[in-house]
């Protein structure tokens, strides 16, 4: 457990000294929501999808792919340098490893999640709207949480088959996916058929989800005209068991080839 915790440590550090931890994991979200913000106040406030409720659910999914993005950089350049290897002289074990590097890029997840939310109640006092109360918003970092380890995961297993170069590139491409097909300032309740392919990803059912507790409108309006809020009886269960496959999928694909490239290195 000891030597566990040294490596979680290092880790640690070695993200807290890189200056991308800050630009993308902290930056990056507050100034997404601060421009959402700006432009649905020059829209006349009539883009739900913009608005404090339904925006911060979506630039939360959305900042967890930059923790895919440091995840990759951070284990190819260990890769890299040869730090792995060294390692694996010593009595660690993969699960080891896996645990040293994914607990600190939990950590950094829930500061990025408490930034959105403190985002989210300046912005809703601000605008007038008000956000969420303080018992929705740890249900709402606690229902994210699954996004936020799936993301960390993918980094791990970019990471673990691709070199520094290549892993980066590929990781772009999910970060771009996750902010189209994850509906994170896209109105895809009100796209259709396209709707009902982002579900077979995780990003956009733990964007519905993260709406549902924080009350969000949807885009569409009902028979009545008037526009309703996202609900779980709607297809919550399905988005819950969509959400928790992947997790079991990516987590145990990450056990997977860290313990390939484990006996392939030793």
């Amino acid at each position: 457990m000891n030597k566990t915790l040294v490596f979680m440590k290092r880790n640690l550090k070695e993200m807290i000294r890189d200056p991308l931890i800050y630009i993308f994991c902290a930056g990056f979200p507050i100034l997404m929501v601060l421009m959402f913000q700006i432009i649905l106040k020059y829209t006349g406030e009539k883009t739900p999808v913009f608005e404090v409720k339904s925006l911060i659910p979506g630039i939360m999914m959305f900042s967890y792919s930059m923790l895919m993005l440091i995840a990759s950089l951070l284990i190819s350049k260990d890769k890299t340098s040869a730090f792995l290897k060294r390692l694996y002289t010593s009595p660690m074990k993969s699960h080891d490893y896996i645990i040293g590097y994914f607990i600190p890029f939990i950590i950094i997840g829930l500061i990025q999640s408490i930034i959105c939310i403190i985002l989210g109640y300046i912005c809703g006092a601000i605008s007038g709207t008000g956000f969420i109360s303080f018992g929705s918003s740890i249900l709402l970092i606690i229902e994210m949480s699954p996004m936020m380890a799936i993301d960390i995961f993918m980094g791990m297993i970019f990471a673990t088959l691709l070199n520094e170069k290549s892993a980066p590139a590929v990781t772009s491409i999910f970060i771009s996916l996750c902010g189209v097909i994850g509906g994170a300032w896209m109105p895809l309740d009100s796209m259709g058929n396209f709707e009902n392919v982002a579900t077979a990803l995780p990003f956009y059912p733990s964007v519905y989800l993260g709406r549902v507790i924080t009350k969000a409108l949807h885009t569409l309006p009902d028979s009545t005209g008037n526009l309703i809020c996202y609900t779980f009886s709607d297809r919550g269960a399905l988005f819950l068991i969509i959400l928790f496959c992947y997790l079991i999928l990516f987590g145990s694909l990450t056990v997977v080839f860290f313990n390939k490239r484990l006996k392939n290195d030793c």
